[in-house]
């Protein structure tokens, strides 16, 4: 099980949920956690009971919903007997300082940062790094750069890195530029109203990083050999 941080105050998920479809394409498992302060997927993943916290499957992924800190979650999972260590991965999206800290039993294995440049998100990362440091005074924090529906002027950039450059955070080589068009807004809106989650109708664009992303996450496939399987797959 390889558990990865989607971490970054900024609405990502349904990027969040095009990769996990696609970790699924690649006949990987897949459990995603909304650990998001306002619990985002609630609202867009169909939900068969009407309960407040659940797993449920959608577009052949699982994802867990509702859940305010991990201990309920693993209790959730041990009274269902689902056992967390069968997943091939588990992608966490968490937004915000507090929802880190209930969430931080669960050790991540590659965590991204998803960055935009509005203040209220730079400020908002800078208090999620602030509280990881807090948590790990130790532990090396490091991020893989996602540019997520943003441009990063320079003096976006060095704002940011003055923020947290007390941290000790260090990035990558990986860095990732995730623009949004016209017809993945209409993808994305498609797919919430069908409950159908069809990676292929995408722009070029989007399909070209989102292979190169899950290439490089899964680590032994190409991203022609992802994009060959994404092409193929009928939703």
């Amino acid at each position: 099980m390889q558990v990865v941080g989607m971490y970054g105050y900024v609405d990502k998920y349904n990027f969040v949920i095009a990769v996990a479809r696609t970790i699924n394409i690649m006949d990987r498992s897949v459990l995603v956690i909304d650990a998001t302060s306002d619990k985002k997927y609630k609202y867009i993943i169909p939900a068969i009971e009407n309960k407040d916290e659940y797993v449920t499957q959608y577009g052949e992924v699982d994802f867990a919903i509702g859940f305010d800190n991990y201990e309920k979650l693993s209790n959730y999972l041990q009274e269902n007997n689902i056992d967390i260590n069968s997943y091939s991965y588990v992608l966490i999206d968490i937004d915000n300082a507090d929802t880190y800290e209930k969430f931080s039993s669960l050790e991540v294995n590659k965590a991204y940062l998803y960055i935009d440049t509005n203040l209220v998100s730079v400020n908002k990362n800078q208090e999620l790094i602030k509280k990881m440091r807090d948590e790990n005074p130790e532990k090396e924090l490091l991020f893989t750069k996602v540019l997520y529906r943003a441009y990063m002027s320079r003096a976006a950039t060095e704002y940011l890195e003055e923020k947290i450059e007390n941290y000790g955070v260090k990035w990558s080589d990986e860095i990732y530029d995730i623009s949004v068009d016209e017809q993945d807004t209409m993808v994305n809106i498609d797919s919430q109203y069908s409950g159908l989650i069809d990676i292929r109708k995408h722009t070029k664009t989007y399909l070209y990083y989102i292979s190169e992303f899950i290439s490089k996450l899964l680590g032994d496939e190409s991203s022609k050999e992802v994009l060959r399987q994404i092409k193929r797959r009928k939703n």
